[in-house]
């Protein structure tokens, strides 16, 4: 089921139920589906080539939505460029930019100016325009961009039928239920959209946190009972919860995306938030494969859970061969609702999809059950003198330090001597740097830092996973 029928089915059967709330006032399901409408005659106006994707470059979320929707309703293909405003992924020809502010790299396509007054059907020429259908169902209908943890975001594709499936799919085995839910990832990540158009569908009332209305705010004001959000994010929420000694008792679900959760942080979670926590494992490439209960997550390092019904993972040997349950190796993904290729055929193609199979880049174990734990990342994985370090075992211990908010080690070469271990740290509060190293030396032996960095802030990507290149610029810069 599409989900412009959803959005029509719920406009005509609960025209009045809620259907977003934002920093910015609310929406009915009615409210929403008039607005998509005239999004869409907008659109029709501009006289737009169907066949090239629009960027959408918007801040408002329930304009951002509306475009999205919109575009969809026109069989016009889109791309997200908001929260960080980043010119799209090479491989991707762009149409047109609908945008709420210019930016330099607008410039090989026309930029159209997008307000409030888009939402206006008053302001369209006429009528809703007949709905437009793509060519078929494996028309480009969606493109998204790779998590870019190198810097170098890449172009996934996403057709009519595979938008379709990564809604229905994961609402089969009770991933989304029946309550007002918040998500503090953006529609314009994959993770963010996909869950948008789940609850949307289902009928749930969606809040998006922006201006004036924070995640805490709307978590008090309107009972929100599910949360979903990377560990960054998550950190940031519990942060502000300890700071007031506050609770949160409508909570119901937290769901965590994106990296590796912390220990310390699964139990901050459970104490402070609520109980029943998830871990949700995945990339862009391949949507969600894997969920894992709070107590595997708090007992298990790196659990990424088990897998689900749609997907297949296995861990294998640089040359590809299956490696017995518990034997640590390569990950590699096969899903009904994978993608087999990067748009505009990058290098990383190769190297990325073989054989049907998407190599994400992590390395892992599997257990006899079945539950996928990962150990770190093939690209990130440090070689100290010989010896082999995953940066999450460091981030891990480090997060569990006191007054310590955030961690993120990486490799530092050198020509005349082995690589060190560097590790940078958000602080709460003044530390002893050196005493620090010789904790982790006493706790992980050589696989501590030989330096430890204090900075502001960690670059992450949208899904909070670091972005090691510009981290490691950014502390050797200041070192």
């Amino acid at each position: 089921m599409n989900i412009l029928d959803a959005l029509r089915y719920h406009a005509r059967m609960r025209p009045n139920d809620l259907a977003i709330i934002h920093g910015h006032g609310n929406a009915t399901f009615l409210q929403l589906r008039n607005t998509v409408l005239a999004v869409a005659a907008r659109l029709r106006d501009a006289g737009l080539d169907r066949q090239r994707p629009v960027a959408i470059y918007v801040t408002d979320p329930l304009i951002h939505l509306a475009l999205i929707l919109g575009a969809m309703r026109e069989a016009i293909p889109s791309f997200s460029g908001h929260p960080n405003y980043d010119a799209p992924p090479t491989g991707i020809s762009i149409g047109a930019y609908l945008c709420d502010r210019q930016m330099p790299f607008m410039s090989d396509a026309a930029v159209i100016p997008v307000d409030s007054a888009w939402l206006s059907p008053a302001q369209t020429s006429g009528l809703a325009p007949e709905r437009r259908r793509f060519e078929n169902r494996q028309s480009l209908a969606r493109v998204i961009a790779s998590s870019g943890t190198t810097g170098k975001a890449k172009a996934i594709g996403l057709s009519a039928e595979l938008v379709d499936r990564r809604v229905e799919l994961p609402g089969m085995i009770g991933e989304h239920r029946l309550f007002p839910s918040l998500s503090m990832i953006g529609v314009s990540g994959s993770l963010g959209f996909r869950h948008c158009l789940a609850h949307l569908r289902l009928g749930n009332v969606q809040i998006m946190p922006s201006g004036k209305l924070d995640a805490i705010s709307a978590v008090k004001l309107h009972d929100v009972k599910s949360i979903i959000g990377s560990p960054a994010q998550l950190h940031s929420l519990l942060d502000v919860v300890e700071r007031g000694t506050m609770r949160l008792p409508s909570l119901e679900q937290v769901r965590v995306t994106g990296s590796s959760i912390p220990r310390m942080s699964v139990v901050r979670v459970r104490s402070r938030l609520c109980s029943d926590l998830t871990g949700l494992y995945g990339s862009a490439e391949v949507s969600g494969i894997a969920d894992a209960p709070a107590d595997l997550l708090e007992r298990i390092p790196g659990c990424a859970g088990f897998i689900q019904p749609w997907a297949r993972a296995e861990i294998v040997d640089a040359a590809g061969n299956v490696l017995p349950a518990g034997a640590e190796g390569i990950v590699r993904i096969r899903s009904d609702v994978g993608v087999a290729k990067y748009l505009g055929d990058p290098p990383e193609n190769s190297t990325a999809f073989k054989d049907g199979w998407f190599y994400p880049g992590d390395t892992g174990t599997m257990s006899n059950e079945g539950l996928l734990a990962i150990s770190g990342r093939t690209a990130e994985i440090i070689n100290t003198g010989g010896t082999k370090v995953s940066p999450d075992l460091i981030n891990d211990f480090l997060a569990g330090t006191h007054g310590i908010a955030e961690a993120a080690a990486f490799g530092v070469d050198y020509p005349d001597r082995p690589t060190e271990i560097w590790a940078a740290v958000v602080a709460l509060q003044p530390i002893d740097e050196q005493a620090l190293i010789e904790t982790c030396r006493r706790a992980l032996g050589g696989r501590g830092p030989h330096r430890i960095v204090r900075v502001q802030r960690i670059p992450r990507n949208t899904m909070g996973k670091v972005i090691t290149d510009e981290l490691r610029r950014s502390v050797m810069s200041g070192a």
